[in-house]
């Protein structure tokens, strides 16, 4: 079994000591990813704001559709 994990260096001139160090080990393969900071956004609930407007649905009925969706 493979298993993944994941590291934060906390010192980044220490980085590529590490990573040569891991290459070293043949059971480890080190595969470099982007920061996934920059893609996690949040969402605003107020640009959501209006997009029931007009419809002739209230939450009542719309949590009875989505339940008998789900079943």
């Amino acid at each position: 079994m493979m298993e993944k994990i994941t590291l934060t260096v906390k010192d980044d001139s220490k980085l590529q000591f590490f990573l040569k160090l891991l290459k070293q080990f043949d059971f480890v393969e080190v595969e470099k990813s982007s920061k996934r900071r920059s893609a996690i956004r949040k969402h605003d609930l107020f640009a959501s704001a209006g997009m029931w407007k007009n419809r002739e649905i209230n939450g009542a009925e719309l949590r009875e559709k989505a339940w008998k969706r789900a079943s």
